[in-house]
């Protein structure tokens, strides 16, 4: 029978890469029952699509 190391969840963190754990981090939200899955930032329209942001209905 062989012994089991217990591994520190500091060490296990040091061994993922940055994308992995933005991949799965988590928030604590009381409201929805603990811990969620962290929401993606929101988009603002116009924003990073190349567009220049003019509003509908307005012609330059």
């Amino acid at each position: 029978m062989a012994f089991r190391r217990t591994i520190s969840q500091d060490e296990l963190r040091s061994k993922q890469s940055d994308a992995d754990r933005e991949r799965y981090a988590t928030d604590y939200s009381a409201s929805r029952g603990g811990w969620v899955k962290k929401s993606e930032p929101e988009q603002t329209p116009g924003a990073g699509n190349g567009s220049k942001g003019r509003l509908f209905g307005k012609k330059k």
